[in-house]
């Protein structure tokens, strides 16, 4: 099943359905509530000759954990994120990017995420999210 975010999210730049310059994410969750998408990168995202930016890479780790958190109906925003870099990520590269909740105490959520290329982890994070309070409006 495709995860969707909510109608203050359809502009996003990782996953937005209505941003024409995105990548426009598809997030799909299985049975267990992991949630994954795939990730076709380009030189545009690259940061030294050749490798994906870091700044990206944790982008689209962050963009997972959300979406997990979406898959369970909450809107959150990131709390904190520590993120692992285990290799290079060559630009080009068709990644999967997979994320899932680990701790529901809401307002406060822990997650987890994962950047695969061929089956092995290039970059892992974990995260804290808080709940938003929707409606408020931030000027």
């Amino acid at each position: 099943m495709v995860v969707r975010g909510p109608k203050s999210h359809e502009n996003c730049l990782l996953c937005g359905e209505k941003n024409r310059l995105g990548l426009n994410l598809k997030f799909e969750v299985d049975k267990e509530g992991m949630v994954a998408a795939t990730v076709d990168t380009g030189i545009v995202h690259q940061g030294y000759a050749g490798i994906l930016h870091g700044g990206f890479i944790t982008s689209i780790l962050d963009c997972a954990m959300c979406h997990a958190l979406f898959s369970l109906g909450v809107e959150a925003v990131t709390g904190d994120m520590k993120v692992s870099f285990f290799k290079e990520i060559p630009c080009g590269s068709r990644l999967l990017v997979s994320a899932v909740v680990v701790d529901d105490r809401g307002p406060l959520y822990k997650t987890e995420a994962w950047v695969s290329l061929a089956g092995e982890n290039y970059a892992r994070a974990t995260a804290r999210f808080v709940k938003r309070k929707v409606g408020v409006e931030l000027v």
